[in-house]
């Protein structure tokens, strides 16, 4: 329990050090509670009771605080809905999610990210180049149109301010965002000129048709009960929402993985002859990675010691209770995927990136440890689209490129919505083009 002095001793080493300070809770006690004008903030950091709340008793939980500061971005879309307009949200989306319209996806998947890597020189920031490879393949796949290099740069540099202003207004009052500070009106602007510039991509010229399979081509298609079409702000909130989930998380998690490769030039060998291998054999793209598992149990691992997502945030929808704990309706609990999967209570290797975690013969996982996509009805509903992007990019990565070296401007993360590395410097040589 925090509350008076003790709860300013811990803002302040939030403050100084949010990675620490997040490690901290989850290796002191299962759960905190921060109390403050009488309301209550709390923050649960054993694997059991995240599984209770996301899966058990995921009726007494919507989305918190954290989906509320991205609202006016992204409005009222799948990541944000809750109750009765969620699940009918997830029906009409799941068209475009299902595995089989995934794989239907993988020839434009594949026909961008290797016009990308064609462009790759020897030197290059691949964080940079990453962010462009994964937001072509979301326009390509959700828009149904590229996007000019021009559009890209503004989209990249507001999706940058954007991030920030996620993470600084998810740990300030509400109060706070009415004052008109500068950095308020930045973030404001930044999020306006982000929603407007996906929202006009959405609406070029070629976007849409009934014989495509891009995401706007399938929601044109859903019906209202009224049997009225979706409007353009309810297609927009999804583009908008699935944008922002999608590019930034897959490009991150791409990015530490080069890393990694280049600190382990055996495993970069031995992922390149495997990859090689499956196209040899005609593999062809899907989301389960089964023929390719050491490339899955490296992913797998990837997305437990470098989870993008810091903290996840709920509200109690009606009065409950956590292990004794009551928790008022309206209350906000938290918990931090990224600090669960480096938890050596759970996971020997702790913060290491040690593949064999998820070894030939699995990962004995307690339930709610490991959520990179989510648990529950909640879960990311575009989780097989993912697999499959990842297994895309780093193969043809693989196939066309090595990895010779890979420096993380922020080698330990910064933490803003995601834990991101910042630029990444490397170096990369030619090994062949893809066949």
């Amino acid at each position: 329990m925090h509350r008076a002095v003790g709860l300013v001793r811990q803002i302040v080493r939030l403050a100084r050090d949010p990675l620490g300070y997040v490690t901290e809770l989850n290796s002191s006690a299962d759960i905190h509670v921060f109390t403050a004008l009488g309301r209550s903030f709390v923050y649960v950091a054993e694997p059991l009771l995240v599984n209770d709340m996301l899966v058990d008793r995921r009726g007494d939980f919507d989305k918190g605080i954290f989906y509320d500061r991205v609202r006016r971005l992204a409005g009222n879309g799948v990541v944000l809905a809750n109750g009765a307009e969620h699940r009918r949200q997830r029906d009409y989306l799941d068209r475009f999610f299902k595995r089989e319209h995934v794989v239907a996806l993988s020839e434009p998947m594949t026909a961008v990210v290797r016009e990308e890597l064609a462009r790759w020189d020897t030197t290059l920031d691949i964080d940079a180049a990453l962010h462009r490879m994964t937001f072509k393949i979301l326009a390509a796949t959700m828009f149904g149109t590229d996007i000019d290099h021009e559009k890209f740069d503004r989209i990249h540099e507001w999706l940058a301010l954007t991030l920030e202003a996620i993470m600084f207004r998810t740990v300030v009052p509400s109060w706070y965002l009415r004052v008109p500070t500068k950095r308020n009106r930045l973030h404001d602007s930044a999020m306006d000129r982000l929603r407007a510039a996906i929202t006009s991509a959405m609406n070029a010229d070629g976007t849409g048709g009934s014989d495509r399979l891009d995401l706007i081509s399938v929601m044109r298609t859903v019906r209202h009960e009224d049997g009225s079409p979706l409007t353009p702000t309810e297609m927009a909130d999804q583009i908008v929402a699935v944008t922002m989930a999608g590019a930034e998380t897959a490009a991150t998690a791409l990015s530490w993985l080069t890393t990694e490769l280049a600190r382990d030039q055996a495993l970069q060998d031995a992922l390149r002859a495997e990859v090689s291998n499956a196209r040899a054999r005609g593999v062809p793209y899907g989301p389960d990675l089964s023929e390719t598992p050491l490339l899955k149990r490296t992913l797998s691992e990837l997305l437990r010691c470098r989870q993008p997502i810091l903290v996840i945030s709920r509200r109690t929808a009606r009065d409950t209770e956590l292990r004794g704990v009551r928790l008022p309706a309206g209350t906000e609990v938290m918990y931090s995927p990224w600090a669960m999967h480096r938890d050596r209570t759970w996971f020997p290797a702790g913060a290491d990136f040690e593949p064999e975690t998820f070894g030939a013969g699995g990962c004995p996982v307690t339930k709610g440890s490991y959520t990179p996509f989510g648990l529950g009805p909640r879960h990311c509903v575009g989780e097989q689209y993912a697999w499959q992007m990842m297994w895309i990019a780093v193969a043809e990565m693989l196939l066309a490129v090595r990895i010779e070296s890979a420096t993380a401007q922020h080698p330990n993360g910064r933490p803003l919505a995601t834990i991101i590395p910042g630029s990444v410097h490397a170096k990369v040589e030619r090994v062949g083009e893809p066949a």
